[in-house]
């Protein structure tokens, strides 16, 4: 796999993509969401990598998830690695203004183990992922731990997410959509930003 390929696919991924559409038709089991998927210098982390925020539209400045996401590939896979971020608080907003990232390099990272996506393209353009195989993504989930499942499928135009927590010793149902994906569409890309410079 070329480096274009790598930088196609971090096109499609990354911009500002947003729900609204589904909030407003179905209010009562959709929350209006924003995810924010900003490319970062090479030179951050001497690899491709992305600083994502997801937030409730009505609360921006107090995003539910902060990460570090960075792309490599094995073969025809595109791979998607999760880190939490050091006083993640510091870099709130960073997807709303870049400059808040500068200095994101200096703090550590903790690599959440079993949480990368797997991304394989389905169709010219279109980009179906899970987690890594194993079932080894655990989240605490009040009094549960629990183990995730995620599906997303991608393209320039949307991204659409199902998340789910179940049970490790029963494999029950914990928490996730009873009513489907979340169903994004994509405001705005930053295809200018990732070009052959980017490398």
């Amino acid at each position: 796999m070329s480096n274009k390929n790598l930088l196609e696919f971090a096109k499609i991924i990354s911009g500002i993509f947003s729900n609204k559409e589904q909030a407003l038709d179905n209010p009562k089991n959709f929350a209006h969401i924003q995810i924010h998927i900003r490319p970062l210098f090479f030179k951050t982390y001497k690899c491709f990598a992305f600083y994502s925020e997801q937030r409730y539209q009505h609360d921006i400045w107090n995003p539910y998830r902060q990460s570090i996401n960075k792309l490599s590939h094995e073969k025809e896979i595109f791979i998607l690695s999760n880190h939490k971020i050091e006083d993640k608080e510091r870099f709130t907003g960073g997807a709303l203004d870049i400059s808040l990232l500068d200095t994101i390099s200096k703090y550590k990272l903790y690599k959440k183990s079993g949480c990368s996506m797997h991304f394989r393209e389905t169709s010219p353009g279109n980009f179906s992922g899970t987690l890594e195989p194993g079932l080894r993504c655990y989240i605490q989930y009040g009094k549960h731990k629990t183990y995730v499942k995620s599906e997303v499928t991608v393209n320039k135009n949307s991204f659409i997410a199902e998340d789910s927590g179940y049970e490790i010793e029963t494999d029950k149902k914990i928490w996730g959509s009873d009513f489907g994906p979340l169903i994004f569409k994509k405001l705005d890309n930053f295809d200018f930003f990732i070009n052959e410079n980017w490398v």
